[in-house]
């Protein structure tokens, strides 16, 4: 006589394929929430107050915890994919792309060469805070400028009075560009720990200004702009120019509503 009929097999819940995951499977899945360096200052922070507000009056310390998860979703380190194309200069931080515009390179570039392409990019306090390197190269300078923390409705004069750091990288081919970060009345700590002549590569972390924030990129004026004004950007993902070095071929070098 035949024995029992076996049980159909019914397929994993969310929870047991978790479970049934192998180890380098869950690095994977937890290094998605990773919390970025720059971040945990601020963590920390949120999580004293959380702790604090809860002795004090638990509903306080019910907003506080929720503000540490919000916190702890914009610190992270995002999982991102650096296009394969070297000649690609990738955005330096996440947000929203607010101007593009031919202009001198300031500080320790301003007699460089001829003007610069700027691209403006400002970012939310709902976007992910990590600032990433746009190109692989070198760093050349990295110093900070003491300040105001002025709002951003007229950038010409936060430009000039707000504190802000400057970051200057040699691509490979011998062009510089550099990354300003401009403080503001959220944004009052500007963070980058890569000292002069470290090598680093396109899509590394580069800093964080804590929280928020605009940050100015400016490459030679004979790259080519691959994005537009309003167009959100993804640090280490979108390609914002392209290096026409690498191209091997002319691009053009005014900055016009054809190459726009």
């Amino acid at each position: 006589m035949a024995g029992p009929i076996p049980e159909p097999r019914r397929p994993l819940k969310d929870a047991e394929q978790g479970m049934s995951m192998q180890p380098d499977q869950l690095e994977k899945a937890w290094g998605m929430w990773q919390i970025a360096d720059e971040g945990w200052p601020v963590l920390a922070a949120a999580g004293l107050l959380t702790i604090l507000l809860t002795l004090i009056y638990p509903p306080l310390g019910t907003f506080a915890l929720g503000l540490m998860v919000w916190l702890s979703h914009i610190l992270r380190v995002p999982a991102r994919i650096p296009p394969a194309d070297k000649a690609a200069v990738l955005a330096p931080a996440d947000g929203r792309v607010i101007d593009i515009a031919a202009s001198p390179f300031p500080g320790s570039l301003h007699d460089a060469g001829p003007d610069a392409l700027r691209i403006s990019i400002r970012t939310a306090l709902s976007d992910a805070q990590l600032q990433r390197v746009p190109i692989d190269g070198q760093v050349i300078d990295n110093f900070a400028i003491p300040g105001l923390f002025l709002p951003y409705d007229d950038m010409t004069v936060a430009r000039a009075d707000n504190e802000r750091r400057e970051i200057v990288l040699r691509h490979h081919s011998g062009g510089e560009i550099m990354v300003v970060q401009v403080g503001g009345p959220i944004a009052r700590q500007l963070v980058c720990r890569l000292n002069a002549g470290r090598q680093v590569a396109r899509g590394a972390p580069l800093g964080m200004a804590r929280i928020g924030g605009v940050v100015d990129l400016f490459v030679p004026v004979t790259c080519a702009p691959r994005v537009f004004v309003g167009q959100h950007v993804f640090a280490g993902e979108s390609v914002v120019a392209v290096w026409p070095q690498i191209l091997g071929k002319q691009t053009p070098n005014k900055l016009t509503p054809e190459n726009v």
